[in-house]
């Protein structure tokens, strides 16, 4: 009777424990007679408890992780740098549960449905979400600011537009070795880029001066990647070839850009004191405040050419900076600011938002109306 009790309190024990079955004990060592072989066995029984337990709690994390990734937060691992990271963690969580797993034949059947159910399906989402937005994602070309095969901006790659400092042909540098051939180029509407010939108003420290002298006008000055004046020569160069439209852009402090374009833009050689022409027809959200300065020399302090007697004092002198300017003039986006502000302000453009804004950035560009072939020339 007592030996029965005491088989039964062992049976009790491995059913209990949920870790062990009647063939596991049918294998042991037959005669197992004694209080301290049955002790024995219990506590190696719920050693393997405890263990397998551990595997489950295991096995409940990787689960509560695996429900917590829904297709929204695969899709942020993925685009984040630690992807590969995440997913390698999961991986190595899975293979260490499914190798103690394997150790436990009753256990098998937990890792047969945990992998057919979650992990595959999982790593297949993963593959399959990863291969789908590969192939939405748009491949940036790369780009080469070096087109020696190339004359100008607007015979750049339409398909690439990325505006930035582009070298063309063989450098032709002037006296203070500016490259005619090394342009900012813009796309700044449809179609081929725009050439840059004045750019002003970056955030930049010290700003650049515009209140320079004729010959600094007429070579060039400033950083082409940040403010400057293409110069005088060069730009006279580019449009004695054929008709180039002209483009402004004004900008004031955390407003949206206005813009205007002349069909017709065109500047007279050095020796007529790179007279403007601006002709046909004008367009845009600017007002029109260019077309008044039209058949007007350009200006610097050191060398007047606006309409002023020998009394009066010179638009050059008042707005500083060099410009077409007449007496005086609607229109100067190359005046005095910053440290050595003057009366008027530095940037101007005539009834701009009704006269209740001024701007602080502004940009000139100009591109061919009709582009025809051949070299570039000049003519004095």
């Amino acid at each position: 009777m007592n030996l029965s009790l005491i088989f039964l309190l062992a049976w009790s024990s491995v059913f209990l424990g949920g870790t062990h079955t009647l063939s596991r004990i049918r294998k042991s060592d037959i005669g197992l007679k004694t209080l301290e072989e049955l002790i024995l066995i219990r506590k190696t029984l719920d050693r393997q408890a405890l263990r397998l337990r551990g595997v489950e709690i295991n096995l409940h994390r990787v689960l509560s992780r695996v429900v917590l990734l829904s297709d929204g937060d695969v899709q942020s691992l993925r685009t984040t740098s630690s992807t590969e990271d995440h997913l390698k963690e999961l991986s190595l969580l899975f293979a260490e549960l499914f190798k103690r797993l394997d150790q436990d034949e009753n256990r098998k059947d937990l890792k047969n449905i945990a992998q057919e159910n979650i992990f595959n399906p999982l790593e297949s989402s993963l593959n399959s979400s990863a291969l789908k937005d590969v192939s939405k994602e748009k491949v940036i070309p790369k780009v080469d600011f070096y087109q020696p095969a190339k004359s100008d901006c607007y015979e750049l790659d339409e398909d690439v537009r990325v505006d930035g400092v582009y070298r063309f042909l063989v450098a032709e540098r002037n006296e203070i070795q500016r490259d005619f051939y090394e342009r900012y180029c813009a796309f700044a509407t449809d179609g081929p880029a725009w050439t840059v010939i004045q750019n002003r108003g970056g955030a930049f420290d010290p700003p650049e001066n515009f209140n320079r002298s004729w010959d600094e006008y007429r070579a060039g000055f400033g950083n082409l990647s940040r403010d400057f004046w293409f110069g005088n020569e060069f730009t006279h160069k580019i449009l004695y070839r054929d008709d180039h439209k002209l483009r402004v852009e004004l900008q004031e402090e955390q407003e949206p850009m206005d813009w205007a374009e002349y069909s017709v833009f065109r500047l007279d050689s050095e020796g007529y004191n790179y007279q403007l022409f601006v002709e046909g027809g004008f367009r845009g959200s600017l007002p029109d405040a260019l077309q008044q300065h039209n058949q007007t020399d350009f200006s610097t302090y050191d060398r007047r050419s606006d309409l002023g007697t020998s009394e009066d004092s010179t638009c050059g002198e008042s707005y500083g900076g060099g410009w077409w300017l007449g007496r005086c003039t609607p229109s100067n986006l190359n005046g005095e600011h910053g440290v050595h502000q003057r009366l008027c302000p530095a940037i101007i453009w005539m009834n701009w938002r009704n006269g209740t804004l001024k701007p602080k950035n502004s940009r000139m560009m100009i591109r061919p109306v009709s582009p025809i072939p051949g070299d570039n020339f000049d003519e004095d």
